[in-house]
């Protein structure tokens, strides 16, 4: 997940950014998704889960074969200025200071307060939805909902993130909403948390001991359908929102602490969850209204795509400029700003 934004950043136009992080974030999610399909039909028995295991390998030797056979460094010419300042300076830094230069780009990261916020909300919302929606099986249980059907739901919850983040991707590399990240991740994160909100209403809860809202095997599929569609598109966008903010730092830096920080986050939550079903209901929906919160008060910039926009535009008008010198050459006028001025 760590070279994602700066692979897409390397090997995509500035409008094909967002689409290129979510395709390859959700690939590992669609891997997990169809795995929870084909896998039954290979591990009938205990004794056969090593043929699992080889399929695994399988698959991820292939993967790395292709990749070193064929995938090439960097494109025959940089789509864009930053993927050019990547070519140029892949690391940020001098060789012979590549950890004293990390340390102090890591250091810039976490001192720069609308990253933290961003990352934090990033971070603390995948963390969280993926620990909590390990329960789903024990918190509909005493719905009556059996163990099969909550593994189907989750199933619903992964296709429908990655469908929303693929939605949210294209609507994000419009030139309309090429400088509206702020609003997408804070409309996705609300309609998330009401999504939620249904899911919850419609079980046991940490106040509540009987269901609010009747609740059927359609409902209650819609809703974590629903909630896998909104909190999936908020993630790529988490990721390209911190790639702008810390350019002209590698994208591989600001992705990585977000991916460590989300791995706490899970890791913790998972500790706690076990048995605690309705306290981990309550916190799921304190947290991700926290996240929209911080990523309200987070001051977005865009530093990569303007620096684009600006090298474009200084491109185009050295262009024009050259034309109309070859222009004026061939009519046998000399360009005075081409040429100078004598006093």
């Amino acid at each position: 997940m760590v070279p994602v934004s700066q692979l897409s950043c390397l090997w995509f136009a500035p409008h094909e950014r967002t689409r290129a992080t979510t395709i390859a974030i959700f690939a590992n999610n669609f891997g997990s998704t169809v795995g929870f399909v084909i896998s039954p039909y290979i591990v009938s028995s205990s004794d056969r889960v090593p043929y699992l295991l080889y399929v695994h390998l399988a698959f991820a030797f292939v993967a790395c074969v292709l990749a070193l056979l064929y995938f090439p460094a960097q494109p025959p010419s940089p789509p864009s200025a930053a993927a050019e300042l990547l070519i140029v300076n892949p690391t940020g830094g001098q060789n012979g200071n590549a950890w004293k230069t990390f340390a102090k780009d890591i250091w810039k990261c976490l001192t720069n307060p609308s990253f933290v916020l961003i990352m934090a909300a990033g971070g603390l919302s995948a963390g969280t939805i993926g620990a909590w929606s390990s329960l789903f099986d024990i918190i509909l249980e005493p719905e009556h909902y059996t163990e099969k059907q909550a593994g189907w739901f989750g199933f619903g919850s992964s296709i429908a993130g990655i469908v929303g983040g693929l939605a949210f991707s294209v609507l994000a590399d419009t030139r309309r909403f090429q400088h509206s990240l702020k609003i997408l991740i804070v409309t996705s994160l609300t309609a998330c948390v009401v999504s939620i909100l249904w899911f919850e209403l419609s079980v046991h809860t940490f106040f509540y001991d009987k269901p609010i809202l009747p609740s059927t095997a359609v409902t209650i599929g819609l809703s974590t359908a629903l909630i896998g569609l909104f909190y999936g598109a908020s993630q790529p966008l988490v990721y390209e929102a911190i790639a702008e903010i810390m350019f002209p730092l590698p994208e591989s830096l600001s992705a990585s602490i977000l991916v460590q920080f989300n791995n706490i986050v899970a890791l913790i939550l998972l500790f706690i969850a076990p048995g605690r079903d309705n306290l981990m209901n309550l916190l799921v929906l304190i947290i991700i209204f926290a996240c929209i919160i911080m990523v309200v008060l987070a001051r977005f910039s865009y530093r990569r795509r303007d620096e684009d926009e600006r090298k474009r535009l200084e491109k185009e008008q050295y262009q024009i400029l050259n034309q109309n010198n070859l222009n004026a050459s061939r009519n046998g006028i000399l360009s005075e700003p081409a040429y100078g001025t004598f006093s």
